[in-house]
């Protein structure tokens, strides 16, 4: 009797142990995007007054232009925010659609399947005065999330509902003329991806994509859509090991390929011909969640960043600009004392106007930083990575011959 009652007791106890091993595995996996909210528990009176302190040394600029874009148009959750050629905005928007704890199962399948597509626009097109002078998108997306423009003004997107990446040309925005990965079906070999969050074009064609919520990894693929390369790890300590690459962007004079690493809070930087690892950055005052980033060549190249909520209510939730080279920490923007649920970034070529996409509230907004309209943008175009440099403010770790990892 008494060994039979041990018996049930470890029972039970193992029932336990796999169910909240489920429960943990469950919230790891489903990375719902609404709902960060700081949480203030304990009021740490030396912190604040350490991160008011930072942020008076820091330049706060670009400035928010409060009455940008156009007030009467409505939008749901603003997952993307691109820049094109001509200076319009193009903001990729999920309608009547939320992403919450229950919108995928724990094997990562968007549990939508047998709805309709959302039937309104979810390309908005604005002009630099806010007019919106376009609208498509309809019928075609679930969980709109990544969007980017390259130099032809083809228009990529990535749904994580659909676990797809897609390319509309100027001329058609109903049927993409590349397409990959299999809707609706996740999966992490080379015909598919499961939760892809971003594209980044070069200007030879080639273009990046972070498959990012499930397969941790960056892919490399040639214009036609064959794929050169990948790399990236979900576990360990290397320079490869990711954990969300939520956003790309070119900085093609360095010859680089920069993601917003979100849930390690650092920007990682690789070689864009071959995938090895260059550096990374990181601060305490941007915290350890960092949700996107954008690449100017001006001034020897700057990068824009925007961070989240985090569990620590001393940190901020604001815009950073940090110099590529030097890695020194410049400026802070935000639409007034500091953002909610920032969700991507954009910025001009020349540095002066910045978009910022937030998932809650609903909507995008623009600063400006006049003190760079008039500069002139040299080119450095390089195929060799250039390091940055350590600096009292901003963490960095280099290694020129850490090789890709497949």
């Amino acid at each position: 009797m008494w060994k039979f009652s041990v018996s049930i007791s470890n029972y039970k106890l193992e029932k336990l142990f796999i169910l909240l091993w489920l429960l943990k595995f469950v919230s790891a996996r489903r990375y719902p995007e609404d709902g960060y909210f700081s949480r203030n528990y304990f009021d740490d009176r030396e912190q604040y007054a350490k991160v008011d302190a930072a942020l008076e040394k820091l330049v706060h600029s670009p400035q928010w232009v409060n009455d940008w874009p156009d007030p009467t148009v409505k939008m749901g959750q603003v997952s993307g925010v691109a820049i094109d050629s001509s200076g319009q905005v193009h903001v990729f928007h999920r309608a009547s659609n939320v992403w919450d704890a229950s919108t995928f199962n724990i094997r990562n399948v968007y549990q939508g399947i047998g709805e309709n597509a959302i039937t309104s626009p979810t390309v908005l097109v604005f002009n630099s005065t806010g007019e919106l002078v376009d609208l498509w998108g309809e019928n075609l997306f679930y969980m709109p999330h990544g969007i980017t423009v390259d130099a032809s003004g083809n228009v990529w997107v990535t749904d994580v509902a659909l676990h797809q990446v897609f390319k509309f040309t100027p001329d058609n925005r109903k049927v993409p003329a590349l397409k990959l990965g299999e809707k609706f079906v996740p999966g992490d070999d080379d015909d598919h991806f499961c939760k892809p969050s971003a594209v980044a074009v070069h200007s030879s064609g080639d273009f990046f994509v972070a498959d990012g919520y499930c397969n941790t990894r960056i892919i490399k693929y040639r214009a036609d859509g064959t794929k050169i390369l990948q790399w990236g790890r979900r576990s360990g300590q290397t320079p490869f090991t990711l954990n969300v690459p939520h956003a790309l962007t070119i900085a093609e004079d360095k010859n680089a390929i920069c993601t917003a690493d979100r849930e390690r809070g650092r920007i990682a930087c690789f070689r864009a011909d071959n995938g090895t690892y260059i550096h990374s950055y990181s601060h305490w005052l941007i915290g350890r969640r960092l949700f996107s980033v954008a690449y100017s060549p001006i001034q020897g190249g700057r990068l824009y960043l925007v961070n989240g909520p985090s569990l620590s209510a001393s940190i901020p939730v604001r815009g950073y600009v940090i110099e590529y080279t030097s890695g020194r920490l410049i400026q802070t923007f935000a639409p007034g004392d500091a953002f909610r649920n920032p969700h991507d970034v954009a910025v001009s070529p020349d540095g002066s106007t910045v978009y910022v996409a937030e998932l809650d509230p609903y909507k995008v907004y623009k600063f400006v930083d006049d003190t760079l309209k008039n500069e002139t943008i040299v080119s450095d175009v390089t195929t060799e990575a250039v390091p940055a440099k350590p600096t009292a403010t901003v963490d960095i770790t280099w290694s020129p011959r850490t090789a890709v990892s497949d």
